[in-house]
């Protein structure tokens, strides 16, 4: 069964995103430079999860990737054409062999055919720097599912300590929820299916999940993420639309979350990320 490895959640500037994101209580790490025009600013959870909120920080050298077919930038400059930001445009899945990963995908039609490798320096928390490298390897885009799904490697041979950076005001212990909003057509079941390594199930309310290694994808219709989080839809497509963290103490949460993005439903604390966006992160207790 695969697992997640992050989330990307696109902004216009990464001053916004750590912006942001600190009024929710995360401890942002410092800004990482892509070497193709993209920079993130992520936010780090238990179990080696993560947040990368990412943005355009060099348009020359985006424009440059661009212009070489770099497809992580090229699909990212997609959603930013396309959609208000912030929004989670990506979701990024843990592997070992992503070219293993990508010819498994392409025996059955569902892969692109380019990958992209890079490396990138790190700063820990306590401001030492090691240099991270990384392999990507993409799914199809499907017309009907809006996101851009891909397998990462991680190819260094140092462990960066992140425990400084997973500690958080909100008491963010990790990922529970992923939730995708719209219709699962059957071309994205397919493709999810086949990612993840096991099956769309109904949850008996309307919904459905999908069980992964470290996480379940829940998807909704509009009904639905309106009731239970608040969610809009924007059109008929399945998009992701928000993530739910488990916390300790629900309270110490609230506490630390600005309270004028702040809802509470069924149980749980709903923060948005913008004015009128979709994109939430949700908060529900679970004790240790």
């Amino acid at each position: 069964m695969r697992a997640i490895d992050h989330l990307v959640l696109s902004f216009d500037n990464l001053a916004t995103a750590r912006e942001r994101l600190g009024a929710l209580g995360f401890s942002v790490a410092p800004d990482a430079v892509h070497p193709f025009g993209t920079g993130n600013a992520c936010v780090f959870l238990a179990g080696g999860v993560y947040l990368e909120p990412l943005a355009v920080v060099d348009a020359a050298a985006q424009a440059d990737a661009l212009a070489a077919g770099n497809v992580f930038v090229a699909r990212d400059a997609a959603f930013r054409a396309e959609h208000d930001l912030p929004g989670f445009s990506g979701l990024a899945f843990r592997s070992a062999d992503a070219l293993g990963d990508r010819e498994a995908l392409a025996a059955k039609d569902l892969a692109e055919p380019a990958t992209v490798d890079f490396s990138r320096t790190f700063r820990q928390g306590d401001g030492a720097e090691a240099t991270l490298s990384f392999r990507l390897a993409f799914a199809r885009l499907l017309p009907g599912f809006v996101a851009s799904l891909f397998f990462c490697e991680a190819r260094h041979s140092v462990t960066p300590d992140r425990s400084a950076l997973a500690r958080h005001a909100n008491g963010a212990k990790g990922l529970t929820r992923i939730v995708l909003v719209g219709t699962v057509d059957e071309a994205t079941r397919r493709l999810l299916e086949t990612i993840a390594g096991s099956a769309l199930t109904s949850d008996g309310s309307g919904g459905a999940t999908l069980a992964l290694a470290n996480v379940v994808l829940e998807f909704l219709p509009p009904s639905l993420a309106q009731a239970r989080y608040g969610a809009a839809a924007v059109d008929d497509r399945l998009r992701l639309a928000g993530m739910v963290l488990a916390v300790a103490d629900l309270e110490r949460a609230r506490a630390a979350l600005a309270p004028d993005v702040v809802t509470d439903r069924d149980g749980r604390i709903v923060a948005t990320l913008g004015p009128a966006s979709t994109p939430f992160i949700a908060f529900e207790e679970r004790p240790s």
